[in-house]
């Protein structure tokens, strides 16, 4: 029994031995660190004094280390935060963001400070950085549309002044054929004169008379032969030139109607050279009834373009808060295009090219951390969702004539034709056609968009996907879709 007790005895005092080795260990390890970051920071190192006060920190277990190591800790936290603002380094500030939420107490005002300091500094940057870039790319279409432009009017003054070539050579040929008749005339009553002279000389003569009768009437013949031909090639010409006259006009009136679709609106080249666009008639695909004609009057082409230009202002600010480059001018030409190819009238089909530039009109009312996080929770997943609904007050802006579409394309382009989408579980053609085109273009533009998860999809795989998906988008616009992209 004495045995064992002094056993545990034993057993507790050498634990206790090892405890206290180890706590100076750690102690004196701690001081060390702390040493050679005060002799790396006096020779302006700031990158070993950040390492080893790190490494101090770590090992300090007694509160007296602790303390002096988190002092030492906050300088060289400052500095280095101060050097980051000359130099800027986005890991070296992760890092350190990361090291202050493992030692938080070594965070100061200070530091506080000069961190968001350096955020806002690089946000700021960032922002210019795009301004920049946004300019030089409206610059850059400016200078594209004028050139083309100064080309159209330099090609229909060329035609106008053919035009009046060609009408100077027909009043020529009129004045010229006047000329001969004029002649023919003359020469006839010449003859005339000339044949009565010589019948009164050869009035005895029957014989004679008769001959230069049958003569004159040869010649008669002749002369009016030949006006008749003259004549009919002279109409011939004159047909020929005004037929020219009337396409060099069609072609003028064809460059003028090209330059006023190019002045409309001043976005985006809607009217490009693209096959896959044509002028649409009536539509096989949905009805627009109650909505814009194909042909509109100059008022409604006016009102359509500053509705255009407005849609295109709301649509960056949209893509800013969301972190989305260009996403509503790529929605919203595919969604112009997919409206083209689905027989949609004209007017119709601009109508959906403004409205889908803002179909995430509610993101300016959503917090833009739910928008920026990379992970979010259930309850934010649904708070996000709530963006279909506060987009109304976001379009006080359109014309009442417009706005059922405008409302279907921001609160419905979430609806699934299975009925499983958001908000109301819509199916089939309880959708509304503008929510379904959205509804393929939004997710073709994602897929072809490259993520921080994957990387951009090829044309064939994003349709292919969409297709494969069949509960969620219509197919005749995924059809549609396949032949436009």
């Amino acid at each position: 029994m004495l045995l064992g007790k002094l056993k545990r005895i034993a057993l507790v005092l050498g634990f206790a031995l090892f405890s206290f080795t180890a706590f100076a260990a750690a102690t004196d390890l701690a001081v060390r660190f702390l040493d050679k970051a005060e002799e790396a920071y006096e020779n302006d190192n700031v990158e070993d004094a950040y390492k080893y006060v790190n490494q101090a920190l770590a090992v300090a277990k007694d509160e007296d280390s602790q303390a002096n190591v988190l002092f030492f800790a906050q300088t060289v936290y400052t500095t280095k935060l101060q050097k980051l603002q000359s130099k800027y380094d986005e890991m070296a500030l992760i890092d350190i963001k990361m090291n202050l939420e493992k030692y938080p107490n070594i965070e100061s005002t200070k530091i506080k400070k000069l961190i968001k300091q350096i955020e806002t500094e690089q946000e700021n940057k960032i922002k210019e950085a795009e301004k920049a870039e946004t300019a030089a790319q409206r610059k850059v279409e400016q200078e594209r549309f004028e050139a083309q432009q100064s080309s159209m009017e330099a090609q229909a003054q060329a035609m106008k002044e053919q035009a009046n070539a060609m009408k100077e050579q027909t009043e020529a040929t009129k004045q010229s054929q006047q000329e001969f008749k004029d002649a023919l005339e003359s020469g006839l009553k010449d003859m005339g004169t000339a044949f009565t002279e010589s019948a009164n000389e050869t009035k005895r003569s029957t014989k004679v008379i008769a001959f230069s009768i049958i003569g004159i009437a040869i010649i008669i013949l002749m002369i009016v032969f030949l006006i008749i031909v003259i004549v009919r090639k002279g109409f011939k010409q004159q047909q020929v030139q005004q037929e020219q006259y009337i396409q060099a006009f069609k072609l003028l009136a064809q460059n003028q109607s090209q330059t006023n679709r190019l002045m409309l609106g001043g976005i985006t080249d809607l009217y490009s050279g693209n096959p896959t666009l044509r002028i649409a008639g009536e539509s096989t695909w949905a009805s627009a009834a109650a909505l814009p004609d194909v042909t509109f009057s100059e008022d409604d082409e006016e009102e359509l373009k500053q509705l255009a230009v407005k849609c295109e202002e709301i649509g960056q600010q949209i893509d800013y808060v969301s972190g989305r480059k260009n996403n509503s001018k790529n929605v919203s030409e595919l969604v112009y295009k997919l409206s083209i190819q689905l027989g949609l009238p004209q007017g119709m089909a601009m109508l959906n090219f403004c409205a889908a530039m803002i179909y995430d009109a509610g993101f300016l009312g959503i917090d833009p951390d739910l928008l920026s996080a990379t992970s979010l929770t259930n309850e934010e997943k649904e708070a996000l969702k709530e963006h279909v609904n506060l987009a109304e007050k976001y379009l006080d802006f359109v014309p009442k004539k417009y706005w059922s579409v405008f409302e279907d394309a921001a609160m419905k382009h979430h609806e699934n034709i299975d009925g499983t989408g958001y908000p109301n579980g819509l199916k089939g053609d309880e959708i509304p056609q503008i929510a379904r085109l959205i509804r393929v273009a939004e997710s073709y533009v994602s897929l072809s968009s490259k993520r921080s998860y994957r990387d951009a999809m090829d044309k064939e795989s994003a349709v292919a996907t969409l297709r494969e998906q069949k509960n969620f988008y219509d197919e005749q616009v995924v059809d549609a879709l396949d032949k436009v992209v």
